[in-house]
């Protein structure tokens, strides 16, 4: 049986959401309200969402969905980064979240994700 799961380590400066397995549309959506929910609850203002062992199966469609959710649900946050695995980058959630306002980034790569998630 494969699992969708999503975990959040406590004790760092910046919201960490981990998160694993095969992943739709409502399970990236309750991933982001998931970050944005806690975020707010522990006065976190910058997030890194990493989905490194995340199997996406997303349409074009799904994917800009995904990004207007990402930027309504996380608005209040100064940075979000989401590290992908490569296959999945299409830059398509990005850039819709992007024109709505949320500055975020996607990235392939954790550390470099981490370090523009830490930039001042």
């Amino acid at each position: 049986m494969d699992t969708f799961s999503l975990s959040a380590p406590r004790g760092l400066p910046y919201l960490l959401v981990e998160v694993s397995g095969p992943a739709n549309l409502a399970e990236l959506c309750a991933c982001i309200d998931f970050a944005a929910e806690l975020a707010h609850r522990t006065n976190r203002s910058r997030a890194l969402l990493n989905l490194l062992q995340v199997e996406i199966a997303l349409s074009f469609t799904e994917h800009l969905q995904l990004g207007s959710h990402a930027a309504d649900r996380l608005k209040a946050l100064e940075r979000v980064a989401s590290v992908v695995p490569a296959r999945y980058r299409t830059g398509s959630s990005e850039k819709a979240a992007q024109k709505s306002g949320l500055h975020l980034r996607t990235f392939t790569d954790l550390d470099e994700g981490l370090a523009w998630l830490m930039e001042h």
